[in-house]
């Protein structure tokens, strides 16, 4: 399932941040959904705008960036503009 954050409690799963106004973001937006269709994993999508103290409490300089969490804790991270397949394999490593 994807989820739009909104201010809730960080929960277990993969947290896709970006900003509406990056088209590279926005681009982005069908990988997240082949994701969500391949993995049982709840992905949280994050708006930088909105949400820049989340941004600045996960360390984000690159915008899209991909942080898996598991308690609270990033277990995981990759930054930029990755690829689909790279994403895939990223994930399957740390299921």
């Amino acid at each position: 399932m994807i989820y739009e954050y909104n201010g809730q409690e960080i929960l277990d799963g993969l947290y896709f941040f970006y900003a509406s106004w990056n088209s590279k973001c926005n681009l982005l937006a069908e990988r997240i959904q082949k994701l969500n269709l391949e993995f049982n994993l709840p992905i949280y999508r994050v708006n930088v705008t909105k949400y820049g103290s989340l941004k600045h409490r996960f360390s984000i300089t690159r915008i899209p960036s991909y942080l898996l969490i598991k308690n609270g804790e990033v277990i995981s991270r990759r930054d930029g503009n990755v690829d689909y397949y790279s994403l895939k394999l990223w994930l399957k490593e740390r299921g």
